[in-house]
């Protein structure tokens, strides 16, 4: 009976070490896929802001000094001086230099840590509506909760892939992202009003599944999960819950 226990102990004992060894090397390997992930979620903020800047740059801050430029110059063939011209063209030189300050803040690798998730959420969300491709509100409700940055950074991805999926595949004109600060967790809803999809037959195979699929992923990686919810012709709802910690 001593000898049944002592191998019994010896077998407890075994198991329990490879248990560990076996629970520490998965939580290795998901902190190398959650670095991974957060790598190329910088690379990809840092592309669409890239995108994002050359697009201003080339149609708002570039129209805005060649208008007055012409409005400076129509004013030197003149031998009055129009004070309205002169008053626009000034007033077109400070809306061009605010605007590049705003980009100039963008490029800053602090910004979504400077802003927070939902003000930079917000600023994003402008963006495109400016651009005329969707009608993007933001809505809060809760206190708001400090979010580690590495969390802010890939929660603000997802939110970024939903939005080019609406843009892109939805057919949408409104999205709603909805920011919900419980005690313990952040809750992200993003809604559109597009034509949906059966999710199942989405995520098996196209390209627009992968993407799908990336948003779950990212979700899981921050202990999180993701949730995507769609029925043609009722758009869809994307929700993420993320604890803070």
């Amino acid at each position: 009976m001593l000898l049944f226990f002592g191998v019994l102990f010896l077998v407890m004992i075994v198991y329990y070490n490879y248990r560990r060894r076996k629970t520490a090397q998965e939580k290795k390997a998901m902190k190398a896929l959650f670095d991974q992930q957060l790598m190329q979620a910088r690379l990809e903020v840092q592309e669409q802001a890239f995108t994002y800047i050359s697009e201003e740059i080339h149609d708002n801050v570039g129209q805005l000094l060649s208008l007055a430029k012409m409005q400076l110059s129509a004013l030197g063939d003149s031998t009055l001086v129009d004070h309205d011209t002169l008053e626009a063209a000034h007033e077109n030189v400070a809306r061009a230099i605010r605007d590049l300050r705003n980009l100039s803040r963008s490029l800053h690798t602090g910004h979504i840590r400077a802003l927070g998730i939902r003000q930079a959420t917000e600023e994003e969300g402008q963006r495109i509506t400016r651009a005329g491709q969707l009608l993007v509100s933001v809505t809060s409700e809760g206190s708001e909760r400090d979010i580690t940055e590495d969390k802010q950074l890939i929660l603000f991805r997802i939110i970024q892939e939903c939005l080019q999926n609406c843009v892109k595949h939805a057919g949408a004109t409104n999205v709603n992202i909805g920011f919900t600060w419980y005690p313990d967790q952040l809750r992200v809803r993003v809604r559109d009003d597009g034509k949906g999809f059966d999710p199942e037959v989405t995520l098996r195979g196209s390209a627009k599944g992968l993407g799908l699929q990336n948003i779950r992923n990212r979700a899981r990686l921050t202990g999180g999960s993701g949730i995507i919810s769609s029925k043609p012709g009722e758009g869809t709802t994307v929700t993420v819950m993320m604890p803070y910690e």
